[in-house]
């Protein structure tokens, strides 16, 4: 894996994958070294973590506010032919698009129920 191009990460179970543009699924090496890791103490690691300027340290207030993203699971789902026609004529993204309707509903019968 190249460090100067984009790639789509799935995570599957543990493992971290890199999708290709045919859809299949390559292993993401982890160039963790965990053996240096282990010998450090915490206070080293939360030096190194502070020094970092790509990514800070959050406060526990930025963690309380951190969004949960849901994980996404694929289902078998039957639908009326004419309800996926008319989500798949929107083009690429169906499929976000109709879980975006779901979610809608969901959240509008959670706050009312």
């Amino acid at each position: 894996m190249q460090a100067d191009r984009t790639v789509r990460a799935v995570l599957v179970g543990d493992t971290l994958y890199e999708k290709r543009p045919d859809g299949s699924l390559i292993p993401i090496e982890d160039l963790t070294d965990e053996a240096r890791l282990d010998a450090m103490t915490d206070e080293e690691i939360e030096a190194i973590a502070a020094a970092d300027e790509d990514g800070p340290p959050m406060s526990d207030e930025e963690w309380a506010r951190a969004v949960n993203i849901p994980v996404k699971v694929p289902v078998g789902i039957k639908l009326d032919s004419d309800v996926l026609d008319w989500f798949k004529s929107g083009g690429r993204g169906y499929q976000t698009r109709m879980n975006a309707v779901l979610r809608r509903y969901m959240e509008t019968h959670r706050k009312a129920g």
